[in-house]
């Protein structure tokens, strides 16, 4: 899962959500307001480790709820596309999903329909390729909205939505020339040509990160190569995306790291754990998240209600009901607001 490297020019474009008084606005990574806060922000419009992942701004654009609908906004905080549908998510190779009268199509930069509204849903674009859903079942169309495989699968692996520096962690992606994807009650995962170049075999199956895919078969879970092939066998409860050459795993009810040869960096001891990000793990100890580096040494000693992953060089952390963003030496960018 590790960070594209960004020049310096490309990290200062990066903007960072922030809530004050119920209202969303947008700070850079030093800080500073760039957009004042101004749009809804209340409920389920906006956590702030959901919003890196959902409501930041990719390409230049950022999806935000106006007056009951979601348009885009541009880095200035103005208007860029017009609120028109009911659900918008993030640009990533130039097309967006968005969602009108309960379908949902793909937007270009000017708001016009690429692929008109016709799916349930609709995952973002990687690799050339999305995963749509028709009814029950998913498929993968390309950017003309041409299927590479008609919609036959019960389920595709990831998450539904995209964090803005890895792309390759949403629902449905395709990564590293591969998605997983489950038929009947097993998965495998598909290439790009539309072919099984694994076949369905596993009991669940994650993303392919840095060459490798935890899968679980039966109650344990192990990593694969992209042969298909063991290269750690299934012995844990749970098991994370590999990260700076590391994955978190599950043990006895507790989360330690492995690296690639299934040998343990650190020994289970937290009660949660995320995938590393820039060098860095978030971890939760006796009820707090802190931070690891790649050795399993604290960096940011535990102190956090909440905690989401680095991303060009900050992370998010909640503090009771405020939500503000560190540095990597766990000094406050932003502090804590709501």
């Amino acid at each position: 899962m590790g960070a594209k490297t960004k020049t310096e020019a490309g990290v200062r474009k990066i903007l960072f959500p922030v809530l004050q008084n119920g209202k969303i606005g947008y700070v850079n990574r030093e800080g500073r307001m760039i957009v004042t806060p101004q749009f809804n922000g209340v409920g389920d419009s906006f956590r702030v480790v959901e919003a890196i992942a959902v409501r930041s701004f990719h390409e230049g654009l950022a999806p935000m709820h106006i007056a009951e609908k979601w348009g885009y906004i541009d880095n200035e905080g103005v208007v860029a596309i017009d609120p028109a549908f009911d659900e918008a998510g993030g640009f990533q190779e130039k097309l967006a999903p968005v969602c009108v009268s309960e379908r949902w199509g793909y937007i270009d930069h000017s708001g016009d329909f690429q692929i008109n509204p016709q799916f349930d849903e609709a995952g973002p674009f990687s690799e050339g390729f999305a995963a749509v859903k028709d009814g029950q079942k998913w498929g993968f169309i390309d950017r003309n909205g041409e299927y590479l495989v008609r919609a036959q699968f019960d389920d595709v692996a990831g998450l539904q939505w995209i964090l803005m520096d890895h792309p390759d962690t949403g629902r449905g992606l395709f990564s590293e020339g591969l998605a997983g994807v489950k038929v009947a009650d097993k998965w495998g995962y598909i290439d790009k040509t539309g072919v099984l170049a694994i076949r369905p075999q596993f009991d669940e199956a994650a993303t392919f990160f840095e060459g490798l895919a935890a899968v679980r078969l039966g109650q344990k879970w192990g990593v694969i190569d992209k042969n298909g092939d063991f290269v750690v066998n299934p012995q844990f409860e749970d098991a994370g995306g590999f990260g700076n050459g590391l994955a978190p795993v599950k043990s006895e009810g507790k989360w330690g790291f492995i690296d690639k040869k299934g040998e343990y960096v650190a020994h289970p001891q937290f009660d949660d754990a995320y995938s590393f990000f820039e060098n860095l793990a978030a971890v939760q100890f006796e009820g707090k998240w802190g931070y690891i580096d790649t050795k399993g040494k604290y960096v940011v000693s535990p102190q956090f209600d909440e905690a989401g992953n680095f991303e060009t060089g900050l992370a998010p952390v909640r503090m009771g009901s405020g939500w503000g963003y560190i540095d990597k030496n766990g000094k406050f960018v932003w502090n804590p607001s709501s």
